[in-house]
């Protein structure tokens, strides 16, 4: 019969609480320190690697697991994620949350039916689509809108209270007049 103590240090060996001591991007894989320990270069755990790939890599100071097969630590498996004082979450709500180093948020909240892309000062967005883009709903801009192509319009066009199919000038003259403002 085994020593419970012995099973004890044997399931403390296997799953271990540490923190991120480096991260290899290029090779996809990290240093883990736990206690007094170091490990090697040992890969992550991500959320997918299949057909479907997620590349979140952790951050240095990031609180996570590391699993020890049998006990090895040079053969772990990192699992960050672990809130800390150093990384707290960034929510306490009810919703699904990103947030990145720089600030950017990208969130859904369920209950409100809101889905939010929050960028930092000096950030840019891009979505590229040849096969087109479709919106359907009320669209606001706050800002200068650049278009390259023709803009087609089904529905009126107005600007600055003037209807571009029904505006009318004054001082309309025949020749090579020019006429005034729209009214």
């Amino acid at each position: 019969m085994s020593d419970p103590a012995d099973n004890q240090r044997l399931i403390g060996d296997i799953v271990r609480e540490g923190t991120i001591e480096s991260v290899d991007l290029a090779k996809g894989t990290c240093r883990f320190k736990t206690g007094d320990i170091v490990t090697g270069d040992v890969p992550w755990l991500a959320a997918r690697s299949g057909a479907t790939k997620c590349w979140s890599p952790p951050s240095v100071g990031e609180q996570g697991l590391l699993i020890c097969p049998e006990g090895d630590t040079e053969r772990g498996i990192v699992l960050p994620g672990l809130f800390s004082n150093a990384h707290p979450s960034p929510s306490s709500e009810d919703v699904d949350l990103t947030e990145y180093a720089d600030g950017a948020r990208i969130g859904y909240d369920p209950t409100a039916h809101a889905l939010t892309a929050i960028l930092p000062s000096g950030a840019t967005a891009r979505i590229e689509a040849d096969g087109g883009l479709s919106i359907k709903g009320p669209v606001s801009i706050e800002g200068k809108v650049t278009v390259t192509e023709t803009i087609d319009a089904e529905g009126e066009i107005t600007g600055n209270g003037i209807k571009l199919s029904k505006h009318h000038h004054d001082k309309v003259k025949t020749g090579t007049d020019e006429s005034g403002d729209p009214v």
